[in-house]
């Protein structure tokens, strides 16, 4: 038998096998050359946007990197790291929650008590006194709960200050529905 295509066989490696046949990469329509046979350029307009983008970064984020009270940044609402200023705020995750008087909640008494106080620069409660509350004893939760809470000091000019605080209570029962 004759074999169109004869193969040459090695007596002591592997039979030789023919590269096989890749068929060639289809070609991609490219950009449509101009008159001159140049490729076309995207207008102009298409890189504005980023042009634009580029520059409001450089003109808000270069004063704040240089540390400077100056800038555009300012009348777009970034506050600069030295004009950092903060209200004083209660630590939720430190101060747990308020104790409501049980023989307040089997005599179905609810309140709203509000408390005012000093926030010191470390974070502690100072001067503590109730301004709004009918009750003693939901006026006495209210503000032993104050006097142990943690707080976040308030902040001027990034560093914490003294402050004043005011906090609402609202003692309520939860109803059945909620329980």
């Amino acid at each position: 038998m004759d074999d169109p295509s004869p193969q040459h066989y090695e007596p002591d490696g592997p039979p030789l096998r023919q590269p096989e046949q890749v068929p060639p990469p289809e070609l991609q329509p490219g950009p449509e050359p101009d008159t001159n046979g140049q490729r076309r350029q995207p207008p102009v307009w298409f890189f504005l946007p980023v042009l634009c983008i580029c520059l409001f970064q450089v003109a808000v984020l270069v004063p704040r990197i240089a540390h400077l009270n100056i800038g555009p940044g300012r009348f777009f609402g970034i506050s600069d790291p030295q004009d950092n200023t903060r209200a004083a705020r209660l630590n939720r995750a430190l101060s747990g929650k308020p104790r409501y008087p049980q023989d307040m909640i089997a005599r179905h008494i609810e309140d709203h008590v509000t408390v005012a106080c000093t926030i010191d620069a470390q974070g502690c409660a100072h001067d503590c006194m109730v301004r709004e509350g009918h009750y003693a004893e939901l006026n006495q939760a209210a503000l032993a709960y104050l006097v142990q809470a943690s707080y976040f000091p308030a902040m001027r000019s990034g560093h914490p200050v003294s402050s004043h605080y005011r906090m609402h209570f609202n003692f309520l029962i939860p109803q059945a529905a909620d329980r």
